[in-house]
């Protein structure tokens, strides 16, 4: 879904960028920049997916990574490491 379609449909259901954006502590350009995938945030992804009644990949078909469950950073980080490990490039922590 393109991002004018996505602030129409929201327009309709009575949503704006500035509303999601209060609604998650962050600024309506912010949301903005999620929405024109210009900038990634999964919260962001996921709060215009719930307004618009849909589900995240069919909001953002084009971005894989909010397809899955929310992961954090450590999570990442960890896997990344493991990754790492196996191929011998990072020595196993004691």
């Amino acid at each position: 879904m393109d991002a004018e379609r996505i602030r129409h449909l929201l327009l309709k259901r009575g949503y704006n960028f500035a509303r999601i954006a209060k609604l998650l502590d962050l600024s309506g350009p912010h949301v903005s920049l999620v929405v024109r995938r210009l900038r990634h945030n999964h919260r962001v992804a996921i709060a215009i997916a719930t307004a618009l009644e849909k589900p995240v990949d069919h909001v953002f078909p084009d971005v894989p990574m909010y397809h899955g469950p929310i992961r954090t950073d450590e999570e990442r980080d960890q896997e990344l490491a493991q990754r790492l490990q196996a191929q011998g490039v990072l020595r196993k922590s004691a």
